[in-house]
């Protein structure tokens, strides 16, 4: 008996070596939570000229969520300092996944949608359907392309960033594709740790996110975000493009500011 109980125990320490787990081991195999994107139920902040000091406003944001079962419903909206609706996302989840998104941007007089779906011979094989065009082409089809993992649009960043809070933490860079709409196609993005700073008094974390293509990198400056170090970590500035358009002579052109988010 002392000899079958010797020999288990050097299996059992064996199992472990080689494979850092056994059946007798205590493991956590539930997966994460998902994201709830219904929260907060209303977020707003301001969009800033760059270099402005946040003294010239160019849009105000505002974000609000919605929940119906398993489905979220989100509305971000960009207006201009007198009111007037200068663009629109319209973003639907379910069971914490991006399911669509609609986005107008009024002033340029242009659309995007994105659809995720599943491919008939496979369920579980997604779909991503990309459209962008003018109030000319609301017929348009689109590009559709396989879903890669980790697929983001401008609302899944934050989440992105919380998935992966401990590595960035750490200083080791995590890797995505966002979405590019007006291109209708999907480009490769990392994100990382480039330092630590104090905003208003409390410890932040920043964070630099750019693309990896150097064609790419050429039409497109880094975002930088600035984290709350503590948590509940939230995104309180970031620099870098947004969503609305700003004119310039007789065309829209793409606009990086500043914005700051209003947590209450």
């Amino acid at each position: 008996m002392k000899k079958m109980s010797a020999l288990l125990l050097v299996l059992t320490l064996l199992c472990l070596i080689a494979t850092g787990n056994c059946a007798a081991a205590p493991t956590n195999t539930q997966p994460p939570e998902p994201f709830d994107f219904a929260a907060p139920a209303l977020l707003t902040g301001t969009v800033y000229e760059t270099g402005s000091d946040h003294k010239k406003v160019l849009f105000k944001f505002q974000r609000t969520a919605t929940r119906s079962g398993s489905t979220v419903h989100a509305e971000r909206k960009f207006t201009l300092p007198d009111g007037t609706i200068a663009a629109t996302e319209s973003i639907t989840y379910d069971s914490g996944q991006l399911v669509a998104c609609d986005m107008k941007e009024l002033q340029a007089a242009l659309w995007g949608k994105i659809q995720i779906t599943g491919t008939p011979k496979n369920p579980s094989r997604q779909k991503i359907i990309i459209s962008h065009g003018t109030a000319a082409d609301t017929k348009k089809a689109g590009t559709s392309d396989d879903l890669d993992k980790d697929t983001l649009i401008d609302d899944t960043i934050y989440p992105f960033i919380m998935a992966h809070w401990d590595d960035l933490t750490h200083g080791t860079s995590v890797k995505f594709r966002l979405v590019a709409v007006e291109w209708e196609k999907t480009f490769n993005f990392k994100m990382s740790k480039t330092g630590e700073s104090t905003y208003q008094g409390m410890p932040v974390m920043i964070l630099r996110m750019e693309p990896t293509n150097l064609l790419v990198a050429h039409f497109m400056n880094p975002l930088i975000f600035t984290v709350e170090k503590n948590a509940p970590h939230r995104v309180v500035e970031y620099v870098g493009r947004t969503s609305p358009r700003i004119k310039s002579g007789k065309t829209w052109k793409y606009l990086d500011a500043d914005t700051v988010f209003d947590w209450k």
